[in-house]
C-alpha cells in the first residue's frame, strides 16, 4: 500500500483481514498477504475516497471451511458481506453488527450455528438479510424490526423456535418475508398486515398456531402467501379476498375450519388454490368459479357439501376425482 500514513482506515482493514484469514478460510486458501497489493487479495473491493474494503464477496470454489471471524466487524466501510454456498461453521458474530454501512449480509447456504446475534439489528442500512439454509437456533430478534430500508429478509431452512416478533411489521419496505421450514410457534402476528410492500409472505412448514391474522388482506401486493403445514385454526378471513395481486394461496395442512369465503372469488390473479387437509366445510362456492386464471385447486380432507360448481371443470390440475361425494353441480 503506497503512503500508509495516508489511509488509516485502510491500514486497519488490512490488519483486521490479516487476523481473520486463516480463522475464515479453514482448510481453504486465501491469498490475503502484507506482500501482496489489497487491492488483489481475493474477493475483496476497495474503493471510496479514501480508499476502503467495500465489499468482501467470496465465492465457493473452494469453499471456506472456518468460522466467520469477528474481526470482520472492524471493516467499517463495508457495504457488502457476501460468504454464501461455503461450509463455514460456528456462530455469526455478534461484532458485525458494528457495520453501520451494510446494505448486504449473505451468509446463506453454511453450516452456521448458535442464534442470530440481536445486534444485526443495529444495521439500519441493510436492504437485504440472507440467512437460510444454516442450522442457526433460538427466537428471531425483535431487533430486526428496526432495519427500516430491508427489502428481504430470508431466514428459512434453519432450525429457528419461538414466536414471529411483531416488530417485524415495522418493516414497511419490505418486500420478501421467508420464514419456513423451521420451528416457529405461536400466532401470526397481526402487525404483519402493516407489510404495505409485501410481494412474498412464507411462513409454512413450522408450528404456527390460531387464527389467521384478517389484517393480512391489508397486503396489497402480496403475490404468494404461503401458511401450509402449520397448526392454524379457526376460519379463513373473507379479508383474503381483498388480495387484488394475489396469484398463489397456500392454506393445507392445518387445522382451519368454517366454509371457504365466497370472498376468495374476487382474487382476479390467482393461479393456485391449496386448501387441502383442514376441517373446512359447507359448501363450495361458485364464486371460485369465477377465477379467470385459476390452473391449481387442492381441496381433498376435508367435509364439503353439494356440488362442484361447474365453472371449474376447466382448471387444469385438480384433486376432484377423490372427491367422491361431490359432483359437478348441473349448471
Amino acid at each position: 500500500m503506497p503512503d500508509p500514513q495516508d489511509n488509516p482506515g485502510l491500514v486497519a482493514d488490512c490488519a483486521a483481514l490479516l487476523q481473520g484469514r486463516d480463522v475464515l478460510a479453514g482448510t481453504a486458501t486465501l491469498n490475503w498477504r502484507a506482500d501482496r497489493a489489497i487491492v488483489n487479495w481475493q474477493g475483496l473491493t476497495v474503493s471510496g475516497s479514501p480508499r476502503r474494503v467495500t465489499a468482501l464477496t467470496i465465492g465457493a470454489n473452494p469453499p471456506l471451511t472456518g468460522t466467520i471471524p469477528p474481526q470482520l466487524g472492524a471493516l467499517t466501510a463495508l457495504e457488502e458481506l457476501d460468504i454464501s454456498a461455503s461450509r463455514l461453521t460456528g456462530p455469526i458474530p455478534p461484532q458485525l453488527g458494528n457495520l453501520a454501512n451494510l446494505r448486504l449480509l449473505d451468509l446463506r447456504h453454511n453450516l452456521l450455528t448458535g442464534s442470530i446475534p440481536p445486534e444485526l439489528g443495529a444495521l439500519t442500512n441493510l436492504v437485504a438479510l440472507k440467512l437460510q439454509a444454516n442450522l442457526l437456533t433460538g427466537p428471531i430478534p425483535p431487533q430486526l424490526g428496526n432495519l427500516a430500508d430491508l427489502d428481504e429478509l430470508d431466514l428459512h431452512a434453519n432450525r429457528l423456535t419461538g414466536p414471529i416478533p411483531p416488530e417485524l411489521g415495522n418493516l414497511t419496505k419490505l418486500e420478501d418475508l421467508i420464514v419456513d421450514h423451521n420451528h416457529l410457534s405461536g400466532p401470526i402476528p397481526p402487525e404483519l398486515g402493516n407489510l404495505a410492500n409485501a410481494q412474498q409472505l412464507e411462513l409454512d412448514n413450522n408450528a404456527l398456531t390460531g387464527a389467521i391474522p384478517p389484517e393480512l388482506g391489508n397486503l396489497a401486493r402480496v403475490e404468494e402467501l404461503d401458511l401450509d403445514h402449520n397448526r392454524l385454526s379457526g376460519p379463513i378471513p373473507p379479508e383474503l379476498g381483498n388480495l387484488a395481486k394475489l396469484e398463489e394461496l397456500e392454506l393445507r395442512y392445518n387445522r382451519l375450519s368454517g366454509p371457504i369465503p365466497p370472498e376468495l372469488g374476487n382474487l382476479a390473479k390467482l393461479k393456485q388454490l391449496d386448501l387441502r387437509h383442514n376441517a373446512l366445510t359447507g359448501p363450495v362456492p361458485p364464486e371460485l368459479g369465477n377465477l379467470p386464471k385459476l390452473r391449481t385447486l387442492f381441496l381433498y380432507g376435508n367435509t364439503f357439501t353439494g356440488c362442484l360448481p361447474a365453472a371449474l371443470r376447466h382448471v387444469a390440475t385438480t384433486d376432484f376425482a377423490t372427491l367422491d361425494d361431490l359432483p359437478f353441480c348441473e349448471s
